[in-house]
């Protein structure tokens, strides 16, 4: 069964939402964060076609925090099969693995997702192409807030997080102490919801950039990246997330939220006021909006098109 919604109806809607909860106040600002405009709110959807739909403050950007796991699954399933990489994240001590659950390590995961990236020993290469992998993804380039970086690095420090990933068991497939740096270093990294919708379409378009035609990953592996975006979703909320919104998605302490619609497009909304479970308020409210009121959801049967004719 085939679905068609007009292109026009998706611009009333984003309109609508930014309606609905730009003068919202509700939530806080990260302690992390510094000189944030509390009153920041955008919203952003890309088409796989390329179309760009936004809506208030898109280009204010925000740190990736817990985003940065999408791009590095790009770079993981691009390295390993889907089997190999789950054996790889079976190398966990925490309650997600199969044995005894360790102290709670924050950040943990996304550590060890640097540590399996090729090149191992070698923490430039292993940046730059990191790093490369968000251009491309995002159409353009993240930018470093180094006041954030050096804090999350002086935490790391504090906490003595090398010392504490090797006594809880986490095993790292490269050095630890780079490991941490570059995963502190990827947080840290900044985008706006315009980038990160970019992002999110060409996820949706099978691995191409739909505003600049790059073909940043092979196609076959975009369904595993969703799925994993499926399977823990914005912090906290998967469940509940996935049965009211119906779309796969990611946040971050920063404040923004971004989310895939295979084949159609991707969604992202930015306000740094969070809720207790450290997600924007107006940007969750706002992207579940747009899936409530357009009666859409990844998990349905039908088919979705976009008719940019009417």
């Amino acid at each position: 069964m085939d679905r068609t919604i007009a292109l026009s109806e998706i611009k009333k809607v984003v309109d609508e939402a930014y309606e609905a909860f730009k003068s919202s106040k509700e939530g806080s600002v990260d302690d992390l964060l510094q000189g944030v405009d509390d009153k920041a709110f955008g919203i952003s959807v890309v088409l796989t076609d390329g179309t760009v739909i936004n809506k208030g403050d898109v280009n204010v950007a925000s740190p990736l925090g817990g985003i940065i796991k999408v791009p590095l699954s790009t770079i993981l399933l691009s390295q390993n099969s889907p089997d190999e990489l789950v054996k790889k994240s079976g190398k966990c001590p925490c309650s997600c693995g199969n044995g005894a659950k360790k102290e709670h390590i924050h950040g943990s995961h996304a550590i060890r997702a640097i540590s399996a990236i090729e090149p191992t020993g070698d923490p430039d290469s292993k940046w730059n192409f990191i790093e490369n992998r968000m251009i491309d993804l995002m159409g353009s380039a993240p930018q470093l807030d180094v006041k954030l970086y050096e804090s999350l690095k002086k935490k790391a420090a504090d906490d003595n997080l090398v010392n504490a990933l090797a006594e809880n068991g986490f095993y790292l497939y490269d050095d630890a102490a780079t490991s941490v740096d570059i995963s502190v270093k990827a947080r840290s990294m900044t985008a706006s919801a315009e980038q990160l919708a970019t992002m999110a379409a060409t996820i949706a378009a099978d691995g191409v950039n739909p505003v600049s035609g790059k073909i940043v990953f092979d196609g076959e592996i975009a369904k595993n990246v969703v799925g994993m975006m499926a399977a823990k979703g914005p912090r906290k909320m998967t469940l509940p997330w996935n049965m009211s919104v119906g779309l796969p998605a990611k946040s971050s302490f920063g404040g923004a939220v971004v989310g895939v619609f295979p084949g159609v497009m991707g969604v992202a909304a930015y306000s740094p006021l969070l809720m207790p479970n450290r997600v924007s308020e107006k940007a969750a409210k706002a992207i579940k909006y747009i899936m409530n009121k357009l009666d859409i959801s990844v998990f349905q049967s039908a088919s979705l098109k976009v008719d940019k004719d009417k």
